[in-house]
């Protein structure tokens, strides 16, 4: 399989989404064990499990799903129109490489400017079972799982019809100053 180039454009959307992304401090005790996740995203790298001993079972780290953490009363606010929404991001366009990079970028910046619920537009991927149709809205899923994104996102969840529905979901950022309570 051949590499394609990446147009301009597509170079210059990189550069606006990774502008403010800084460095992670290194671990004073030495440097940590990283493990890429395809080409360099700006986002900090997944750290590798670390390798257990013979006949010792490694433990499994518990990750809470975002889709089930937090407090469902906020969806419930939200698809009322209760509690606005602050900001708007639609990854339709991208690749999973550009969109997984600002997806990031976005909720960076969503949280510095102290938003608490932003809606991600995924779109709903194609109905008639085409393969590779609706990856954005799949992966988006599993972006949220990941350690980089879970330490500023509480809750996510599907939205309303009227705010996108299937290809739409609602994101409640970790707010500045406060640890939220992640049930």
């Amino acid at each position: 399989m051949t590499r394609r180039r990446i147009t301009s454009g597509e170079a210059a959307l990189w550069r606006r989404a990774v502008r403010n992304v800084t460095p992670l401090e290194r671990n004073a005790a030495g440097p940590e064990q990283l493990r890429r996740t395809g080409p360099s995203t700006g986002l900090p790298a997944q750290k590798t499990a670390p390798v257990a001993p013979r006949g010792h079972e490694p433990a499994k780290p518990q990750r809470q799903d975002p889709f089930s953490a937090g407090d469902p009363k906020a969806d419930r606010l939200v698809r009322r129109g209760r509690k606005t929404i602050d900001a708007t991001f639609d990854l339709h366009g991208h690749t999973q490489v550009t969109a997984r990079a600002a997806l990031y970028g976005f909720l960076l910046e969503a949280r510095a400017r102290g938003h608490g619920c932003v809606l991600i537009i995924t779109g709903k991927g194609a109905s008639s079972g085409h393969a590779g149709r609706g990856i954005l809205r799949a992966r988006f899923k599993d972006w949220l799982s990941e350690d980089a994104f879970r330490q500023h996102v509480i809750r996510a969840a599907a939205a309303h019809p009227r705010h996108g529905g299937g290809g739409a979901f609602y994101v409640f950022l970790k707010t500045a100053g406060r640890k939220e309570n992640a049930r």
